[in-house]
Formats: structure tokens, sequence, C-alpha cells
């Protein structure tokens, strides 16, 4: 399975089994003294395969083949004498039936084919477009997994206290959930770098639950709650199939664009062809990341009910919040992005939908028996942390020769 086909550390989730082994020699050595033995938690180490390049024709270049091919047909139509026009035109109405027909019966196997690959999640019950089985999901997990890896330098070795921590909250996450989590086991890589360049702190969960975490964002979150959070909102990701569906909608987006354009550009000249196209471009990108925007706030709102079963204290999702609103101020990341096609809400959308749930939270924290909230408030500490990331973004702009 997946495990045989990678090469690198990482940590597997599960639920029934009392597992705490690793075939490193290194980890159980440093472990070998302890007595106490984690649910939850199986450690393996597993075969990594040399990442491949991506694979092209992408969207982008089959977008431009699609025009040029439309192009193509229209020049070479207004090239043919009227009376070859004609000719062609008395050929297609003597077949039309046959080929309206042929067309239109493949177009109802397609529409019933895609009535019968939607799935219900266990938690909304929302009716989600899923296009793969489970055998696809891994082996698109994979090039996914490789694309992000990159080689096995890039991951944090076994033995780091990172995976202890994880794995000590995902144990607590699946304990307080586990009518949602009883069938579930998650994995987890922590890895320096994505796409083998520097990029900003970030978590994402692959088809095959395999969560990706970049190593950077240990210095930006501030307490387990945080963390516990974080990993509870790729957990919904999963739970309610966002990782899958998100695929799923990208290739039928992609399939209607690709038809229209060649569309398009069969039928208009060149100036109007590019206008058109360019118009349904931005109503596609707009639709597809408001779909996605979408999906990030319902994962928020499962992932914090799923966080706060675990009793965690809910001012700290705000004070979470608020540390990234900083990030992304002292980074600049917003200035180069345009509301409309952002894929996620921005952090103060999400802060505030988060202070919205607060009596709700508090209230599903007094059902789960959860100890009384301290009587220090988490924000009072807000000006200390923004200070301490401060001083951390100052020292990664000068490691790139950049000025704050």
């Amino acid at each position: 399975m997946y495990s045989k086909y990678l090469q690198c550390r990482t940590v597997i989730c599960r639920r029934k089994n009392v597992l705490y082994s690793t075939i490193t020699e290194t980890f159980l050595s440093q472990y070998k003294g302890s007595v106490r033995k984690w649910e939850f938690l199986k450690l393996q180490r597993s075969n990594f395969h040399t990442t491949q390049r991506l694979h092209y024709p992408t969207s982008v270049i089959l977008c431009f083949g699609t025009s040029l091919c439309g192009l193509y047909i229209r020049k070479w139509w207004l090239r043919q004498t009227p009376i070859r026009q004609e000719k062609l035109i008395n050929w297609y109405r003597k077949r039309r039936h046959i080929l309206n027909g042929t067309l239109g019966f493949m177009s109802l196997i397609l529409f019933i084919y895609c009535l019968t690959c939607f799935e219900r999640d266990p938690i909304v019950k929302k009716s989600r477009l899923i296009l793969f089985n489970q055998t696809q999901q891994i082996e698109n997990a994979k090039i996914l997994y490789n694309l992000l890896v990159r080689n096995e330098d890039n991951v944090v070795p076994l033995s780091d206290p990172m995976y202890a921590r994880v794995g000590r909250i995902l144990k607590k996450l699946s304990n307080s959930n586990q009518e949602i989590f009883k069938d579930y086991h998650w994995n987890v890589t922590i890895i320096y770098r994505m796409f083998d360049i520097l990029t900003v702190p970030n978590v994402l969960i692959l088809p095959n639950k395999n969560i990706i975490i970049l190593s950077d964002i240990f210095n930006f979150i501030t307490s387990d709650d945080q963390l516990a959070f974080i990993l509870a909102h790729e957990m919904a990701h999963e739970i309610l199939l966002h990782t899958t569906e998100t695929i799923s909608w990208g290739i039928m987006c992609d399939i209607a664009t690709l038809l229209i354009t060649f569309l398009f550009w069969l039928l208009y000249e060149k100036r109007r062809a590019a206008i058109l196209c360019s118009g349904m471009y931005i109503l596609s990108s707009s639709t597809y990341a408001w779909y996605k925007r979408r999906c990030e706030t319902e994962a928020d709102e499962v992932g914090f009910q799923l966080a706060i079963k675990s009793c965690i204290d809910p001012r700290e999702v705000v004070v979470f919040w608020e540390i990234i609103k900083t990030l992304e101020k002292l980074s600049a990341r917003k200035n180069f992005h345009i509301p409309i096609f952002m894929h996620h809400p921005s952090s103060e959308q999400r802060k505030r939908k988060i202070i919205e749930m607060m009596p709700a939270a508090l209230e599903l924290r007094r059902k789960a028996k959860c100890p009384e909230l301290p009587v220090w408030d988490p924000k009072d500490y807000l000006p200390y942390y923004r200070k301490v990331i401060e001083k951390l973004i100052r020292k990664r702009l000068k490691i790139l020769g950049m000025q704050l």
C-alpha cells in the first residue's frame, strides 16, 4: 500500500490498536526505558520513492491547445468555398439525428455516472461529488506527497519531540470524538519545506488521510490548544470529504472550461473569443475560489467543535487567528491576492466566525464535562506574541535579504 511506496518517517494513529513501536532502532533505544504505551499511536518507517516532476499537459497548456484547435478549425472552415461549405452543411443535415442522438446519449450517460458519484459525509450529511475510488485516492496522494516532500532529507526525524506532541494531541482528539473517528486512522509527516522552497507556516491533509505539517508552524503557535484546533480543522476536511471533492470539482470545472473555450474560438472571431474566454476564466476561477472558501469555513466550524470536545480553551483559537492576522500583515501576504480569487477566508472573518460560535462552544464544553476555563485570558498575552512573531519574521526576511 502507500506505506510500501514511501521511505520516510511517519506517525500513524489508530483508534483500536494499542501500539507504540517502530522499526527505526534509534527511536526504540530512545524510548526503551519508557513503560508507558500510547493508544492510537504506531510509529513506522516506510519506503521513499524519488519525487517525479509534474506531469504535463497542465490545465493551462490544455486551455491553450484547445484555443488553438478551435481557431484552426474556424480558419479551415473560412478557407472553404461556398459550394464546399454547402456540401458539408448538407452532409450534417442528413445525419443530424444520428450525430445529435449520439451526443445526447453520451451526455446522458455522463450525467447518470456523475449522479452515482455522490456520497454523504458522516457529520453534515451533505452530498459530495466523489469521482475517485479508494485506490485512485491513494494514487493521487502519492503524487501530491512526492511533490510536497521532494526527498527524505526534507522529513523531520522521527525522534523529534514534535512527533510526540502531535501524537499526544491526536490521541486526545480521537478519545473525545470516538463516535466519529471509529474507522479512521491518520498519518502525520512533519517536513522542513514544501515543494523544496521556503514557505509560510502551513498544514494540509492529503486524500489518504496523511497530515503534512510544516515544522515552522511550531514557532508560531503558542499552545497545544491551538495545535489541536489546527489538526481538528484538517481532520474535518477529510471527514467532510473535502480533500477528494475538491479534486473532483476541479476536474469537472477544467472539462467545462476546455469545452467552452473550444466553442468560443470555433464560433467567434479572435478578439471576441479572447474577451469571452477571459470573462469565462474570471467567472470560473472566482466560483471555484468561492467553493474553496466555503469548504474552509465548514472545516473551521466542524474542526472547532471536534477540538472543543477535547476540552481545549476556545479563547486560544481566537488568539490563533490574531497571530495569523499579524503574520499576514508582517509578511504582506494579502497584498498579492484579489479577494474574489482567494481560496481561504480572511483571518479576520474566521476569527469573527469563531467568536460567533463561542456560546455554543462553551455549552458543548460543559456537556463534555470539561474542567472550568482558567481565570487568565490568553488574549492578554497577544502583545508579547506579536513581538515574538515580528522577531521571527525579521529573521526570516533577513535570511532572504529583504527588509520589513
